[in-house]
């Protein structure tokens, strides 16, 4: 089978300032990890650009040439008129999946994402042209329930939504060392996409940082983006600041020893998955998230081990000054080791794998 993938989360090489292929997070959390696994089962793939070509659609490589694949799997494909190729396509036989890994209708205004594709400010790609595209689809495929139940009432049922969860290479993480007298409590992200998270835990952590007890860390940050101290209500001197890195050095980011997951209560995070928890687990981090359904799910699932959930500022502190204990951290971080096995690529991509050999081609 000859499989085609256009992500608006990918850039070719001929369009990087270094001639590499760059896979932003998403990208390369949903398709862009698989490839290898998806090739190693005996189908061919192709990711470029998506074109209207020769009678059918074909994925343009870099070097500039193109192959018409059997199956085409889009990604935040938000331009208009893309719903009318995709008709074409399958007019010819073409099957098109999309994969959908965030409900961009909740998203908040202060998210740069929502100034990116809200109708308002992009005429050209938004989530109106969006939602015709992936109505269009043969399939779409996302990862969480709450996501699949969205999208099965944002299009009547009358397009097959199918729920592949997120997983995580669990080899390419380095867990930590937990032997060392001041933890590191840490946040890997960007600030430029939050949704009113950071300041969940705003004021928390004053007094544990001025009084030494622990150090603080955000890793991903960016000239351009807020600050993750500004967001916090702390000093900027007080926030020790890591450059962001690219996709494919994200692991070496994990470094701290106690992590955060603060998320708002709103309809756009309850469509997350748990995947920056995993990322976490995988590192060997024990961690506090907010309880929102994937974390929840993520809890029960392993039983309460290996990480806590807070509703409320006591919440964080309290279980924050819980693992200043590293004889803690070090037993939390064997368990997350364990449990996130289950949630590791060979799983995710035997599912995916699965769902394109299931596809009438």
């Amino acid at each position: 089978m000859l499989i085609g993938i256009a992500s608006a989360d990918y850039m070719r090489a001929d369009r990087t300032p270094d001639g590499v292929e760059k896979w932003g997070g998403a990208g390369w959390a949903r398709l862009g990890q698989y490839i290898p696994y998806i090739e190693a089962a005996g189908h061919v793939t192709i990711v470029g650009t998506l074109w209207q070509r020769d009678g059918a659609l074909c994925v343009e490589r870099a070097d500039g040439t193109a192959d018409f694949p059997d199956v085409i799997i889009l990604q935040r494909i938000m331009h208009g008129g893309v719903h009318k190729s995709i008709k074409y396509g399958q007019s010819v036989g073409q099957i098109v999946v999309n994969d959908l890994d965030d409900w961009y209708w909740g998203l908040d205004p202060s998210n740069d994402a929502f100034k990116a594709s809200h109708p308002k400010e992009n005429e050209i790609e938004n989530t109106q042209h969006f939602r015709r595209n992936l109505g269009a689809s043969d399939h779409i495929i996302t990862s969480t329930p709450y996501l699949g139940e969205r999208l099965r009432q944002m299009f009547k049922h009358q397009v097959p939504v199918h729920l592949l969860p997120n997983t995580v290479e669990v080899d390419r993480f380095t867990p930590v060392d937990h032997a060392v007298e001041t933890p590191v409590l840490g946040w890997a992200g960007s600030t430029s996409h939050r949704s009113g998270d950071i300041e969940q835990v705003r004021g928390v952590y004053g007094g544990l940082l001025r009084e030494g007890s622990i150090k603080m860390r955000h890793a991903g940050d960016a000239i351009s983006s807020p600050k993750f101290a500004d967001k916090i209500g702390l000093p900027i001197d007080l926030v020790e600041r890591v450059p962001r890195r690219t996709t494919e050095e994200y692991p070496s980011l994990l470094d701290f020893h106690i992590g955060m997951v603060p998320l708002r209560d709103t309809p756009f995070n309850h469509a997350k998955s748990a995947i920056k928890g995993l990322e976490y687990a995988a590192s060997g981090i024990p961690f506090i998230a907010s309880p929102l359904s994937a974390y929840k799910d993520l809890h029960s699932g392993w039983g309460g081990e290996g990480f806590f959930l807070a509703k409320r500022a006591n919440d964080w502190l309290r279980h924050t000054k819980r693992l200043m204990d590293a004889s803690l951290r070090k037993d939390m971080s064997e368990c997350l080791l364990s449990n996130v096995r289950a949630h590791d690529i060979e799983h995710g991509a035997k599912r995916l794998v699965e769902f394109l050999e299931s596809l009438s081609v």
